[in-house]
């Protein structure tokens, strides 16, 4: 590798452009930042870039602002496995190897050792995951995923579930199964994660700060979130020779469309929470490993009844308020959006879980059915004839807008997927559960709203 160090380092009086421009030719994720004399005085990697470029960073900042400054070493005068074993061990992909001088005489790259590590081959991974292979859901106590943590188990999967319950425990009443295991835990955390990948066939990754208020809170918290530690989770994946990764993405990486948008369309987003959505794509689309299959969703607006209830999405919001208020307000009203019921998530789910790699690896698919496309205004029609007496304001002030119609072609003709449940399911739905069973009679309370939550 000595030959190569011109690839993997740069000066220090470089700029942040220069050494993205160094990362995208070496294509090992990352730059060693050196004096004249190869004196290592800090490392970048390309999930820092990333992660500041959420923060607008200025390109031509030097790289001395955003490198770290005690960067993680391994010693020339140890045996290449022991060097090897140090980066495995590591929460690192990339790692300088540097004399006593503190010189650096070369590196370790992760993709380039695996193969000492991995324990299947090509052939084990091209198997579906099925029953009763173990699988992480990472949120599983959230409003996704503690329903599809009920129907991997309900199907005969073994689940461990990571949480750190920021939404309150009203989901835990599902984990009481002798095929689930519940981890309090906070997914940024390095430690934690290597814990709970142990011994795991695939993780699903649903832990992330939702929607555009949410994320707006706090934007550090958020892209330490929503990036950082997706960036983690992935490369602590590859370590632990999990074979399959499901990254819960948004169809509002497409912003404001004025066409039907489809997965290779430019993405336009108009919220930090699709900003980080898309640089999260971007990361896991760049590995390519062998052993490992990434697959990308990108969910349709979602709805319905869960164990972890939200009132802060616009079908599940306009539901509750009509039933409860006999009055809903519509701003604006020709905003398209595609929907689809958290039930049919987790089926769209356990249909890329099940799939052959072939048909998913390294793919992103728009998650939703075609025929679930409408117009905000709608949905209020929809309610209108379910709900009677509701009364439908419109005042002129627009507050989200964001339009996209989406084709979910793509899912339908490679993997078989439509969706099972409408709209009009859910508001029948919820309105058994208000009017009927007295459910949710207090639902402004805050643990209903992913926003008021983290206030």
């Amino acid at each position: 590798m000595m030959d190569n160090l011109s690839e993997i380092i740069i000066l220090s009086s470089a700029t942040i452009e220069e050494a993205i421009k160094k990362i995208d030719l070496n294509g090992k994720r990352g730059v060693f930042i050196c004096e004249e004399d190869k004196n290592l005085v800090g490392i970048i990697m390309d999930s820092d870039i990333r992660r500041l470029s959420l923060k607008n960073i200025n390109l031509q900042t030097s790289v001395k602002t955003i490198m770290k400054t005690t960067p993680f070493c391994i010693p020339e005068d140890i045996s290449l496995k022991k060097k090897k074993q140090m980066l495995i061990d590591s929460d690192k992909v990339l790692a300088p190897i540097v004399n006593k001088h503190g010189c650096v005489v070369d590196y370790l790259w992760l993709d380039d050792i695996l193969e000492d590590f991995r324990i299947f081959t090509k052939e084990s991974i091209d198997n579906r995951i099925l029953p009763s292979q173990k699988v992480l859901v990472i949120g599983g106590a959230g409003y996704i995923g503690s329903v599809l943590v009920d129907k991997l188990i309900r199907r005969g999967y073994v689940v461990r579930v990571l949480d750190i319950l920021l939404y309150g425990k009203d989901s835990l009443q599902i984990m009481q199964n002798s095929n689930v295991e519940f981890i309090r835990g906070d997914c940024r955390d390095s430690d934690v994660i290597k814990q709970v990948l142990e011994g795991i066939d695939a993780v699903i990754h649903l832990g992330e700060i939702v929607g555009d208020p949410a994320c707006d809170i706090n934007e550090s918290f958020t892209i330490e979130t929503n990036f950082s530690a997706t960036n983690m989770i992935l490369e602590q994946c590859l370590k632990k020779n999990v074979k399959r990764l499901i990254f819960a993405s948004s169809c509002s990486v497409y912003g404001q469309n004025n066409i039907t948008v489809v997965e290779e369309s430019t993405l336009n987003p108009v919220s930090l929470y699709a900003r980080c959505k898309i640089e999260s794509e971007k990361v896991i689309l760049s590995y390519r490993c062998e052993h490992f299959c990434p697959t990308i969703l990108r969910l349709a607006t979602v709805h319905g009844r869960s164990f972890r209830q939200r009132f802060d999405l616009i079908v599940n919001l306009l539901t509750i308020k009509a039933i409860a208020e006999k009055k809903i307000q519509i701003f604006g009203g020709e905003q398209w959006r595609p929907f689809i019921s958290v039930q049919d998530v987790c089926l769209g789910i356990l249909s890329v879980l099940q799939a052959n790699s072939v048909k998913v690896e390294n793919k992103i698919f728009n998650l939703g059915d075609s025929r679930q496309n409408f117009q905000i205004s709608q949905i209020a029609s929809f309610i209108k004839r379910q709900v009677l007496d509701v009364e439908i304001e419109n005042p002129d002030k627009i507050s989200d807008n964001r339009n996209y119609n989406v084709s979910f072609d793509k899912i339908k003709q490679e993997l078989g997927f439509t969706t099972e449940f409408t709209i009009e399911d859910t508001i029948e739905e919820l309105t058994k559960a208000y009017s009927r069973d007295k459910l949710f009679q207090d639902y402004n309370d805050p643990k209903y709203y992913n926003v008021r939550s983290l206030k």
